[in-house]
């Protein structure tokens, strides 16, 4: 794992050399990387994802008319369950 000469990890005591970690810092620092990596990733999948969703909803709402519209009616009586679960 000689890639990580010249990384550094920070923490509030200090800077700390990555290439002086154990072998198990060393692989939990690449796996961090990686992690982060992932993390940055994801959060713009759903950034597009949301943005897909709204317009969807756009799309949706611009074809809506009145015509469209289903009255509600009451009702009467609670719905029964046939579900016996406690």
């Amino acid at each position: 794992m000689s890639d990580q000469q010249g990384w550094t990890y920070t923490t509030e005591d200090g800077l700390y050399a990555v290439d002086k970690f154990t072998d198990e810092g060393k692989s939990a620092f690449i796996l961090l990387l990686e992690t982060d990596k992932e993390v940055a990733t994801l959060r713009k999948t759903m950034a597009k994802l949301e943005m897909a969703l709204r317009g969807f909803n756009q799309a949706i709402g611009q074809q809506l008319t009145e015509d469209m519209l289903v009255e509600e009616e009451e009702a009467d009586e609670p719905v029964k369950s046939e579900s016996h679960e406690i």
